[in-house]
């Protein structure tokens, strides 16, 4: 997931845009990850996926209809048998 989909592009100044997409290649988990011996690589790539994931859930439409699924506002995909 893209962080560049939370923030229009049309409303940032060339500069912040360039400084933005420095940064986010930068900071990459890729980045981050490939000095790390392999096991450990895996590893830290696959928590990090995971709580981005997690905190960018409620940015991303299939992520809101989960969470308002999971709080019993969404919309069900089939009928609960209720006893």
């Amino acid at each position: 997931m893209m962080i560049t989909t939370m923030i229009p592009s049309s409303r940032l100044t060339p500069s912040f845009a360039t400084a933005f997409n420095f940064l986010q290649r930068v900071f990459s988990i890729d980045t981050i990850v490939k000095p790390l011996p392999p096991a450990i690589a895996y590893n830290v790539s696959r928590n990090l996926n995971f709580f981005t994931r997690i905190f960018t859930q409620f940015f991303d439409p299939e992520g809101i209809a989960n969470a308002q699924k999971s709080l019993g506002i969404g919309q069900e995909e089939k009928a609960r048998r209720v006893r």
